[in-house]
């Protein structure tokens, strides 16, 4: 039912591109002009994008997670081959001056051999997956239970990164948000609202909350996604909570909810070992 359709057309300054998607701080209009510029050849200043709006665009589908990259990307990279082998060596300026305004369109199509029943919901739901791995190296003082990540390792490989530098922001960035919803983030509900919804009492991270962050960025270029590019979407926030409360259980407390506040830890259940003695590292400072 993924029918999304993405265009692309000549101007007299270059191309156009054509998609609803829209731009919401994560990047789209850089990455999606990245991409029609390399297919076509042509300087990223030659590539503009029509507002997103479809009485003038096709329906690229919703923005959501990583399908704007690997989807709505993916058929914009066909979109701007498909213009090369119309126009040639031309640029598309000098197209456009010569002949006119030249419109291409492409629409979704799922990958050959992948099978998915939506009456059964059987099958293969995704083409490809993204994949991570997160470690937290994790400071607890032992007496006020103050818990503070000392390092952040996040290994993510998401086919190859169009953007690196934006990749890699947005895996710091989501990997920060992370930290802070396991330790710091707790939302306080009363009379079915919520009751610290100001920056003065709904504590988030700040940068000297945020440890040192070692980013790798693996790749494993997908063939259905533009250039082998999956996207990389919101997967950097999925694994920081666990690898924070993986570490405090390492510490010997069974945390079963976050945000792992000093106060929640100090009636936090200590785990116990089969001879019943208790697993926590009694030095200061226990990872």
């Amino acid at each position: 039912m993924l029918g999304s359709r993405a265009g692309l057309e000549t101007t007299p300054a270059g191309v156009r591109i054509l998609v609803a998607n829209t731009e919401i701080g994560q990047g789209t209009r850089t990455m999606l002009a990245q991409i029609v510029a390399d297919g076509l050849g042509i300087p990223y200043e030659q590539v503009e994008i029509a507002q997103p709006d479809t009485s003038v665009v096709p329906d690229s589908g919703p923005t959501v997670a990583s399908r704007t990259c690997m989807v709505v990307g993916g058929l914009l990279e066909k979109c701007a081959r498909r213009m090369r082998e119309r126009i040639g060596h031309t640029s598309p300026a000098e197209y456009h001056a010569r002949q006119g305004r030249l419109h291409v369109e492409e629409q979704y199509a799922a990958p050959e051999g992948r099978r998915w029943s939506d009456e059964t919901y059987r099958g293969d739901a995704y083409a490809t997956y993204a994949w991570g791995c997160d470690v937290a190296e994790v400071e607890l003082d032992p007496v006020t239970h103050e818990t503070r990540v000392t390092k952040f390792t996040a290994v993510q490989e998401f086919g190859r990164p169009i953007h690196p530098a934006m990749a890699r922001g947005q895996i710091e960035g989501a990997s920060a948000q992370g930290m802070g919803w396991a330790l710091l983030e707790h939302v306080v509900m009363r009379d079915g609202q919520m009751a610290n919804a100001q920056l003065t009492n709904y504590v988030i991270p700040t940068t000297l909350d945020t440890p040192p962050m070692d980013v790798v960025m693996l790749e494993n270029p997908y063939a259905g996604g533009p250039f082998g590019a999956k996207g990389v979407g919101e997967m950097p926030i999925d694994g920081p909570a666990p690898a924070v409360v993986n570490a405090l259980r390492h510490a010997g407390l069974d945390v079963r909810s976050i945000p792992a506040t000093p106060e929640a830890l100090l009636s936090t259940p200590r785990l116990r070992s089969v001879n019943g003695a208790s697993d926590a590292a009694q030095e200061d400072g226990a990872r």
